[in-house]
């Protein structure tokens, strides 16, 4: 099952009348917009010895969508062929974030309110049709989990559509690699919704 069908099935028992084909149909294009950082934390200062370098891996964790488009997958993941990426607006929105006060030791969580806040925050007029991004909740390198909320936003209306919180097993080689393999592993859908 692709991950859009997985996020919107849980809705069909509320319109029964509805057919399986439709839930894979949007009112329009998806243009994913990429991961919002602003409410993540890197947990576990260990893992995350140079805090001021996370900038540039925040960009890397974005940018994976367009450098490995056949492993990152997004049209795949969301069982969508009619995708535009468009990282304009997270970048925006990462640009300029403290990420030495991003570190902490402490877990941390965010609501599903929250995530559906960050969302709307974003001006999303120029786009047709839905907008899907990662809001990051927390990179634990204590549990080696990578937590995200995926969610998606008609962008005309702003309203959310549907929003699942994921967490998955971190992993490889380096800094940029093991925080990706989170990522890499939800747009697989190998991991469980655990909203």
């Amino acid at each position: 099952m692709n991950l859009f069908c997985s996020l919107i099935l849980p809705f069909l028992a509320f319109f029964p009348g509805m057919e399986n084909e439709r839930l894979s149909k949007t009112d329009g294009p998806v243009t994913w917009i990429g991961i919002d950082y602003t409410q993540a934390k890197f947990v576990g200062a260990a893992g995350f010895t140079d805090p001021g370098d996370l900038p540039r891996f925040l960009l890397a964790w974005n940018d994976f969508v367009i450098t490995e488009p056949e492993k990152y997958d997004v049209k795949k993941a969301l069982g969508i062929s009619d995708v535009t990426i468009d990282l304009s607006y997270t970048y925006e929105k990462n640009e300029g974030l403290d990420t030495e006060a991003m570190v902490q030791e402490e877990d941390h969580k965010i609501t599903q309110e929250e995530a559906e806040t960050v969302a709307r925050s974003y001006d999303l007029s120029q786009i047709q049709g839905t907008a899907a991004l990662l809001v990051a909740e927390c990179y634990n390198k204590k549990t080696t989990k990578g937590s995200h909320w995926l969610v998606l936003i008609d962008a005309q209306s702003s309203e959310i559509i549907t929003a699942a919180h994921y967490v998955e097993k971190a992993g490889g080689f380096g800094l940029r690699n093991y925080w990706a393999r989170t990522i890499y592993e939800l747009l697989k859908t190998k991991g469980k919704s655990v909203q």
